[in-house]
Formats: structure tokens, C-alpha cells, sequence
């Protein structure tokens, strides 16, 4: 019976334990979640409108292929369009993938953004131009 009890025993603290880990595993996920929607609302509140002279502004970056000029139209303060001017050497599947970034940016109001998976480079490539074009039109 000793034994019986001493095993038991062992299960039960071993069973704690990892629940003790788990939940610290948790709680730590659920802060690092909390800080990085704070830091992105914060983000986003840095440059929604009024950040910008309103205008058109073109930037250049590398993508994949080479350079990407792009073209952005600031109203009231705010990115209203954001064309895609120059890609040459980019090629086309990658390009169509990164373009989807583009209304992600529009609707963040920043070019601070994820890249488009499968087109990372190119994605890469419009991000930097977008944000070139940017610090022309800052305030």
C-alpha cells in the first residue's frame, strides 16, 4: 500500500508541475497578444489622419526583380490610393501576390505592414518604396 501511495504520489506532483507550466506558457502568450495589438493601436493612432501633406508622392524599392516605384496619393491626410508605377523585372506571380499588401496598407494607414507569404521579396520591395514615399509627405 506504501508504495501504492508513494507513485501516486509522484504522478500527482509531476501533474502539477506541468500544469504550472502550461499555465505560465499561457499567461505569457496572452501578454505578448495584449502588447502587440496595444503597440499596433498605438501605431495606428501615430499616423492616421493629418500625418500627411496631401499630395502624390513616389517612392522606390528593391523587389525581387529589381526596382518598384510606386505611387502615393495622400487626401485629407490619409493614404487614399496607393499604383504600383514601375516593376519591370519583377515577376508577374510574385507581384500579383505582394499587391495584396497594398489594401492592408490603405486600410492600416501605414506601410508598416506583413508581407504577402509566397512574395516576401517583392512584398519587401513595395513596403520600402511606399514607405519612401511617405517621408516625402510627412508633416
Amino acid at each position: 500500500m506504501k508504495q501504492y501511495v508513494k507513485i501516486h504520489k509522484h504522478f500527482v506532483l509531476r501533474f502539477i508541475n506541468l500544469l504550472l507550466i502550461v499555465c505560465t506558457c499561457l499567461a505569457y502568450h496572452n501578454i505578448a497578444v495584449a502588447r502587440a495589438e496595444n503597440e499596433a493601436k498605438i501605431e495606428a493612432l501615430n499616423q492616421k489622419s493629418g500625418s500627411w501633406n496631401d499630395g502624390t508622392y513616389e517612392g522606390s524599392g528593391q523587389g525581387y526583380g529589381g526596382k518598384i516605384v510606386i505611387s502615393v496619393t495622400v487626401e485629407n491626410g490619409s493614404i487614399s490610393d496607393i499604383q504600383i508605377k514601375e516593376a519591370k523585372n519583377e515577376d508577374s506571380a510574385y507581384l500579383d501576390n505582394a499587391k495584396k499588401i497594398i489594401d492592408t496598407m490603405k486600410k492600416k494607414q501605414t506601410a508598416k505592414v506583413d508581407t504577402a507569404s509566397g512574395a516576401t521579396f517583392s512584398s519587401n520591395g513595395i513596403i520600402e518604396a511606399v514607405q519612401n514615399a511617405l517621408k516625402e509627405a510627412k508633416k
